[in-house]
């Protein structure tokens, strides 16, 4: 396994008891934030829509690059940085 580092800004940041990044160990993207919600479950209905994908609302971004649905089976490399971010609506 390998080891994933998870950066939080905004609103998920009250599900991961304020930290602004969170370090484990998994294999792709889809399981280190299965991990994710696992270790956090309050997490897990603000990032996943019924239907068990990632929110529309969040954007992935691995080392900059965001990331698109399709391509949460990627494999993650040594000390890889995941950003987790949210848009915000409003008027």
């Amino acid at each position: 396994m390998t080891t994933l580092n998870i950066a939080f800004s905004g609103t998920l940041l009250r599900f991961v008891d304020y930290q602004k990044e969170v370090s484990l160990e998994a294999e792709t993207i889809s399981k280190a934030l299965r991990t994710l919600t696992e270790k956090y479950p309050s997490l897990t209905a603000s990032l996943y829509d019924a239907n068990g994908e990632v929110r529309k609302v969040h954007r992935l971004f691995l080392n900059g690059e965001q990331l698109f649905s399709n391509e949460l089976e990627r494999s993650i490399q040594e000390n890889d940085r995941l950003q987790i971010l949210t848009a915000i609506a409003g008027g």
